[in-house]
């Protein structure tokens, strides 16, 4: 198999019609493909053809490094089932946001959108430059990060029955976990892939199960169905409960099935919050430094005013990079000082919170026409603030958010508020792809309004980069979703390609 250089991370700790149609980088080992072969061996078909020809389950119990494998006599055990839970759980946090930006979820999202800009005067990926509906190879950013939310979806997978099978003992909350956290990873593919992406199966005990493209609507229903067992196995357990409740909500909201993501929603409180923790094996790449990203105010033209909202805690720092704009969300250190120009690598992640389940009510409002869905806004805006539990950031008050926000008085105007409203809360989290896709899908706004478009202009990034960016002159492509990782298609029989690039 080709050898492809990785970033090195120790491997541990109603909508049918949906689919009708750089970085100054800190020093880091790499690794090959021929390491992932015996670590993690590449999924879906891509990896899913390695997992059961190629490998030993042990690859996938992995909590050291790479090349550190535990003997397989020991993985169909109560001790086996522990570390292949503790290992998924590490390979999340890849996934989300420690594979560099550009390739995890977070950061992929807020370049792809008008949340992030690259600095990098070279573009490493086409993310900022909405061009990624054809990786040529596993390199490229949509489909490394394809590449690796399959390794985790079935990591979590294996490591949910592996802990009903042979760990029957442990905290039955531990599988609702698996299951949640392997619904969120399938929710990211309906969220921002095209339709048509395959989700091959590979169970504890047994031979793989491929299978061809499914449907956008087919996998969010596919996260719904994970979330309900989630829902069941954590039960006792509030955090996980509510976990699984907010994200199926979510993706009852991608499916336009507002009064029932209303109703799942409505039983998580407003002080939920459920944090990611990271590590030195899998640090929060968001808070490493100067880093390949900046925010930039109205990118392509229509893109929000991010710098004006004290949600998204943007600041400038000349000493970081002259008048550019540095998303602080994630300086925060444990003592709530917010300093981007000190790396804070333990940096916890909101993964789903009370306030993102009031905010899915609010949008379930104005979509029955009920006039709580202001209500609720004002609510949050005068309840989420100072050491609130809901408080997304530190230095929210009632002076710089206050809970006058008004009826526009029609329904385009509403649902920007709406939207807007959500933008700001929700800023860096991995969700705005998600939200614009819905806005142009169930909604009807057209794409040219959404996502970047124009003329790619950014300045030069002092003291980072005395140059402007290359692709500065240059158009935005009119990507609005990514592709998959073109090795799917030679490697997965049953798979065709992406049905439409359609949002």
């Amino acid at each position: 198999m080709t050898e492809r250089v990785c970033r090195n991370r120790a491997i541990g700790s109603s909508a049918s019609t949906w689919d009708s149609k750089r970085m100054l980088k800190h020093p880091r080992k790499v690794f090959t493909m021929r390491h992932t072969l015996r670590a993690l061996c590449r999924v879906s078909l891509v990896t899913v053809s390695v997992l059961g020809a190629a490998c030993s389950p042990s690859s996938l119990v992995d909590v050291q490094t790479p090349d550190t494998v535990i003997d397989p006599s020991q993985v169909l055990t109560p001790t086996g089932a522990v570390q292949l839970y503790q290992s998924a759980l590490g390979w999340f946090n890849r996934g989300l946001a420690s594979d560099g930006c550009g390739t995890d979820i977070v950061c992929s999202v807020g370049l792809f959108t008008d949340e992030l800009t690259e600095t990098n005067r070279t573009p490493q990926n086409g993310m900022n430059a909405r061009t990624v509906s054809a990786p040529t190879n596993v390199s490229s950013s949509s489909g490394r990060a394809y590449l690796i939310l399959h390794i985790q979806r079935i990591r979590l997978q294996r490591a949910r029955e592996a802990l009903a099978r042979y760990a029957p003992n442990t905290p039955r909350a531990w599988q609702g976990r698996a299951g949640a956290l392997e619904g969120l990873t399938v929710l990211w593919f309906a969220e921002n892939y095209c339709s048509g992406i395959p989700l091959t199966a590979v169970p504890i005990v047994g031979s793989q199960q491929p299978t061809g493209g499914l449907t956008t609507e087919e996998i969010f229903n596919h996260a719904i169905t994970l979330f309900d067992s989630a829902i069941v196995a954590g039960a006792d357990s509030a955090q996980v409960l509510n976990l699984a409740q907010v994200l199926k909500a979510r993706a009852l909201l991608g499916l336009g099935q507002f009064a029932a993501a209303d109703s799942v929603a409505q039983s998580v409180p407003t002080d939920f919050v459920y944090l990611q923790q990271f590590s030195d094996q899998y640090p929060n790449d968001l808070s490493q430094g100067i880093m390949s990203y900046r925010a930039e105010d109205n990118e392509g033209g229509n893109g929000f005013v991010w710098s004006a909202d004290p949600r998204t805690l943007i600041m400038t720092v000349p000493s970081v990079s002259g008048p550019m704009l540095v998303p602080a969300k994630y300086y925060v250190s444990a003592g709530g000082v917010v300093d981007p120009t000190t790396p804070q690598p333990y940096a916890p992640m909101r993964l789903a919170d009370g306030l993102e389940a009031r905010l899915i009510q609010a949008e379930a409002a104005l979509a029955a026409g009920n006039s709580s869905w202001l209500t609720t806004l004002n609510l949050l805006r005068r309840t989420c603030i100072g050491t609130a539990a809901c408080a997304p950031v530190p230095g929210l008050t009632a002076e710089n958010l206050p809970d006058t926000l008004t009826d526009p008085g029609t329904a385009d105007a509403r649902l920007d508020l709406l939207m807007k409203e959500r933008a700001m809360w929700l800023y860096l989290t991995g969700h705005r792809q998600g939200d614009l896709r819905r806005m142009a899908h169930l909604y009807h706004r057209s794409a040219t309004t959404l996502w970047p478009t124009g003329t790619i202009s950014a300045p030069a990034f002092p003291p980072l980069y005395t140059d402007p960016l290359q692709n500065n002159g240059t158009q935005y492509g009119r990507d609005v979703v990514w592709a998959p990782d073109p090795e799917e298609q030679k490697t997965n029989p049953l798979y065709g390609g992406c049905f439409d690039t359609n949002p």
